[in-house]
């Protein structure tokens, strides 16, 4: 085996069709694992099955995707489940050089069962802590019932792959190593200007799938991606943006407000941009597995919650686009991360208690359009520079082959 290629096994509880809109964590494996197969390296990915109509494997793209069982539902479930992903990994095993956990979960646990072994070779165990804020995969791990034995199982990995400095502190709380923890931020992939033509080729072919998504070449679109959820009396993420919407569209006729996304407040939305009189100008499509065309045909992005931190902010600022935030702590800590702070002051902010403030500063970004475009592009390509995407996968490769032809746990 060429020491360049390793042989991966991604364990994820989502993965394709899931995607932007609903399950971030979803997005953002589809597009690290796809990442890592387009470097060289050989990914396949264990995930559920969520529907029994669903197929038990299929390929996306040169990744081959196994669902080996019915998505676990509750806690009798998760652990049949677990077992059941161990004893096909313990087969398989032999197939791969590293067993990847999306997530601090009981699949670690599965994991651990597969990487140790006696008298045959084993592969690595690796796990990925994502998010920020409430979106932490170290959160959902504290609240979980099982979180003691996930993070015994996680003790037990070869590494610990990282986002930020908040993750590895928990970590190193709870008894993990510091040396088997690995801070890998994100990185950005030099950004391809959309020709007229390639935009409108994208508007074309969005809203022949979907008349909601019907926008011609003078429109503008601003596009909001998440987990619809929340409490209507909130006034916070999406439904902040619902409560701005006809003042905004009435303000700006050509303006397109596209609202991609699932959850429990999806009907509310529909319901009430229905009753503001802006339905037909504000569409609300759903999940979309396929986020390429939707990248293409967008002018403006705005983000409002922590969950959005994981797919969409990034793939914004990669793609060159420019993007309104909410002034949250979580977002501010993302961008300090990721940006020296002369740039992160420049990016558009607003505040979610103040009524008027996103309107204010969309308004601003609007009159200058043309300069609020070039400043993204300056943005995207200042995110390549600081951290490119192929940084973030040799680093991904270096902690895979740190272990091979070594040892096993």
């Amino acid at each position: 085996m060429s020491p360049q290629r390793t042989r991966i096994l991604w364990a994820s509880r989502y993965y394709w069709p899931f995607g932007a809109g609903r399950h971030a964590r979803a997005a953002a494996t589809v597009d690290l694992t796809r990442r890592l197969s387009e470097a060289g390296h050989h990914v396949e990915v264990v995930t559920p099955r969520y529907g029994t109509h669903w197929s038990e494997g299929f390929r996306f793209h040169n990744i081959a995707v196994h669902r080996i069982a019915a998505a676990p539902r509750g806690e009798w479930s998760i652990q049949r489940y677990v077992r059941h992903l161990g004893n096909w990994m313990i087969e398989q095993s032999g197939r791969f050089d590293v067993l990847v956990c999306d997530g601090l979960n009981d699949d670690a646990r599965a994991i651990i069962n597969a990487v140790t072994g006696q008298g045959r070779a084993v592969p690595i165990g690796v796990t990925l802590c994502d998010g920020w804020g409430g979106d932490a995969d170290e959160v959902a791990c504290r609240q979980s019932r099982s979180g003691r034995r996930i993070l015994s199982a996680v003790s037990a990995m070869n590494h610990v792959v990282t986002r930020h400095a908040g993750a590895d502190r928990f970590l190193i709380a709870q008894g993990i190593p510091p040396d088997a923890i690995h801070r890998t931020p994100k990185g950005f992939a030099r950004p391809q200007r959309v020709t007229a033509e390639q935009r409108a080729a994208a508007r074309g072919s969005l809203g022949q799938a979907n008349s909601d998504l019907t926008a011609g070449p003078d429109d503008r679109v601003l596009l909001w991606c998440g987990d619809m959820k929340g409490r209507p009396r909130d006034q916070t993420g999406v439904i902040h943006l619902v409560a701005n919407a006809r003042l905004m569209c009435g303000r700006y006729p050509n303006l397109r407000i596209w609202l991609l996304g699932d959850g429990e407040l999806h009907d509310w939305v529909h319901t009430e941009l229905k009753a503001e009189g802006v339905r037909s100008v504000v569409a609300i499509p759903g999940s979309f597995a396929d986020m390429s065309d939707v990248w293409k045909a967008v002018d403006f992005a705005v983000v409002t919650d922590e969950d959005q931190l994981r797919y969409t902010l990034p793939s914004a600022i990669e793609r060159g686009i420019p993007v309104l935030l909410n002034e949250l702590p979580t977002i501010r800590s993302w961008i300090g991360e990721h940006f020296q702070s002369n740039v992160a002051e420049s990016f558009a902010w607003y505040d979610q208690h103040r009524g008027a403030s996103l309107r204010k500063n969309f308004r601003m970004m609007w009159d200058d359009f043309s300069g609020t475009a070039e400043h993204a592009w300056q943005v995207a390509l200042e995110a390549a520079h600081h951290r490119s995407e192929s940084e973030e996968i040799q680093q991904w490769s270096s902690i895979f082959q740190r272990s091979l032809g070594g040892a096993g746990l």
